[in-house]
């Protein structure tokens, strides 16, 4: 009894928190974001910041100044934007002022709050900033005090006039005045009658904003911005969705608009979208590839406005090209002739009446070859052992970012290893270029499943994920695989890939219900159904390797019928021949061979089997 007293007092004593711990943890607030990032205290009220890891040191980081930053702002909603924001190296960060409505207690906040991130953590002096609905309020009323801190405005259905929401009367309290005395001295505050200095100081302005907005009326808010910013000489922008209100459409939060105006604002003069840090681009021919130079110009003074780009090749700088510009639109397209391989720097530069004043560079560009993936878990992150890139030149996109094909693959399922970075590394040693992925393989599923949408079968997989029962009895595709393969194809650009590589069947073949096993001649059909309607989706005619692929575990280790369906597709050149997956087993899989899976050595041998396939075909085509 005596010991377990003791126990229970040392342990009563280690998890009750010192009043010195709970003083220094009181400082340090936690505050749930959208996305990775730091909370801290200004003046005793909660602030965050949303890092960029590509704006780390160097000068001053470009950020957007977000608000309101009330309890569960900014949210998920928010994501997407963010997102954007952070891969064009532009941070995330704001401050909660509380429902202050843009009162001189709030601005003061804000004043402080810019302090700390200019002067203490580095961040620009001019952000741009970002008002949700009532943040409009309280970022405009800020801005119009300090136009010389400001890069720009942007707003999600912003309220822009304190008597139009929250009222004159709701708002007074935070003024430290009665209703009547505020609107009395409303115009010394509100908004929308405080935008001469913004105007004079050339701060842009962009706002999207519903016409049946019944909260925050278009009219008496952005509409009414608008009408006066333009009198005054200033520039803003106002896109108006129709039919849509105070609510949380996708197209508020996922507006690419918004995202290009403050992505040009707040990153500087001139931002590359492409070509992207670690893109392969897919050589047109064995000597040599185009790429893409595209992105967005901020306002640049001068008669003479020019956009020029150089690829830098082992040190040695090519000669600096024109892309053409769209000064009204802001932005600037066009093509780079550059060799095959990388990793090359790509460096662009905007010039004004002949002398530049600005530049950006891309330091690992490669030009090389891009494969799709997809199929079913092998094809994905499913194996027992996450496998690395040895060359340092074989990378994979995500959707948005390309980086270093180390496991899991971005875009497929799965947390484990794959076959790709040994892959890669055999194709980037073999040609000496860099190689690319773009991934997008789902465990478990059928070929019924990667069928477009609505498309019709008689039976359903084993597993339903993404069909459904017809009233007719029949089994209907919802097609969110088949749509995201279309993406993922289309998402290089025309003729942007080699190959789509093909690894799937196992769940189509030897079902425990029969009534689950797809047969031969139907296999064939859907998948050469997958193959030309993706062909004609994207506008162009890739060519797809179809591995075999029907084994289960040891006593089910082939479906004579899949591979048949399989094989016939290259018989009638629907389809390029792929590897006999089949034939990788014992301790090539997981579990000690009892797996459907493949170990880490047979993740390698399965790389090599693609490798003895892929890569003399490869050959021919740079011939």
């Amino acid at each position: 009894m005596h010991r377990f007293l003791l126990r229970l007092f040392a342990l009563t004593f280690w998890i009750i928190p010192s009043a010195a711990f709970i003083a220094a943890h009181a400082t340090e607030p936690v505050k749930v974001l959208p996305l990775p990032g730091g909370s801290f205290l200004v003046d005793g009220h909660a602030a965050f910041v949303i890092p960029a890891a590509s704006a780390e040191g160097g000068g001053a980081k470009p950020w957007v100044w977000y608000a309101p930053t009330l309890p569960g702002l900014p949210g998920p909603e928010e994501r997407w934007m963010f997102e954007r924001f952070l891969d064009a190296g532009i941070a995330v960060a704001g401050i909660d002022v509380g429902e202050s409505y843009g009162s001189p207690d709030g601005r003061a906040l804000f004043s402080r709050f810019h302090d700390e991130m200019t002067r203490k953590r580095g961040y620009a002096s001019k952000p741009v900033l970002l008002g949700r609905s009532r943040g409009g309020l309280m970022t405009l009323a800020w801005a119009a005090e300090n136009p010389e801190k400001v890069a720009g405005f942007a707003g999600i259905y912003p309220v822009c006039d304190i008597a139009s929401y929250p009222g004159v009367a709701k708002a007074a309290p935070a003024y430290g005045m009665d209703a009547a005395q505020l609107l009395a001295h409303l115009a010394e505050h509100n908004p929308v009658d405080r935008l001469a200095a913004l105007a004079r100081a050339k701060v842009p302005l962009f706002a999207i904003h519903g016409d049946v907005d019944a909260l925050v009326p278009l009219a008496a808010n952005s509409g009414l911005v608008k009408q006066r910013y333009d009198a005054l000489g200033g520039t803003m922008r106002l896109v108006v969705p129709a039919g849509q209100g105070h609510n949380m459409w996708t197209g508020f939060f996922q507006c690419q608009e918004l995202v290009d105006f403050v992505v040009a604002r707040a990153a500087g003069p001139v931002v590359l979208t492409s070509p992207l840090e670690h893109q392969v681009v897919q050589r047109g021919s064995r000597r040599k590839g185009t790429i893409p130079v595209r992105g967005t110009l901020a306002s640049v003074e001068g008669r003479r406005i020019a956009v020029e780009a150089r690829v830098v090749v082992a040190g040695k700088a090519g000669k600096w090209r024109r892309i053409p510009l769209d000064r009204v639109a802001g932005t600037f397209a066009g093509e780079m002739e550059a060799p095959a391989g990388g990793w090359h720097r790509l460096e662009a530069r905007v010039s004004s009446d002949g002398k530049v004043v600005a530049g950006t560079t891309v330091a690992h560009v490669g030009v090389g070859e891009v494969f799709v993936v997809a199929g079913q878990s092998n094809s994905a992150n499913h194996g027992e052992e996450k496998q690395t890139v040895r060359s340092g030149r074989v990378v994979a996109f995500d959707g948005r970012r390309w980086s270093v094909a180390d496991d899991p693959q971005p875009g497929a399922s799965g947390g484990g290893g794959s076959f790709l970075p040994p892959f890669g590394d055999a194709i980037a040693a073999e040609f000496d270029v860099p190689v690319g992925w773009v991934a997008c393989g789902a465990g478990g599923t059928s070929v019924r499943e990667w069928l477009p949408k609505g498309a019709r079968f008689p039976g359903p997989p084993t597993v339903m994920s993404h069909v459904t029962r017809m009233p007719e009895g029949d089994w209907s595709c919802d097609g969110a695989l088949y749509g995201n393969l279309v993406d993922r194809m289309a998402s290089p650009g025309p003729r942007g890939f080699r190959a789509v590589l093909w690894h799937q069947g196992e769940s189509d073949a030897n079902q425990a219900d029969p009534t689950r096993t797809l047969s031969g001649p139907l296999y064939r059909e859907f998948l050469e159904r997958i193959i030309r309607d993706s062909r004609r989706a994207i506008g162009w005619e890739p060519p797809w390797f179809v591995a075999q692929v029907s084994y289960h575990v040891p006593g089910d280790e082939a479906s004579p019928e899949i591979r048949a369906a399989q094989a016939s597709l290259w018989r009638d050149r629907v389809a390029l021949e792929g590897p006999d997956t089949d034939a990788l087993k014992g301790t090539l899989r997981d579990g000690g061979g009892k797996g459907v899976h493949f170990s880490g050595p047979g993740l390698r041998a399965h790389a090599a089997s693609w490798a003895e396939k892929v890569s003399p075909w490869l050959a021919r085509q740079l011939r």
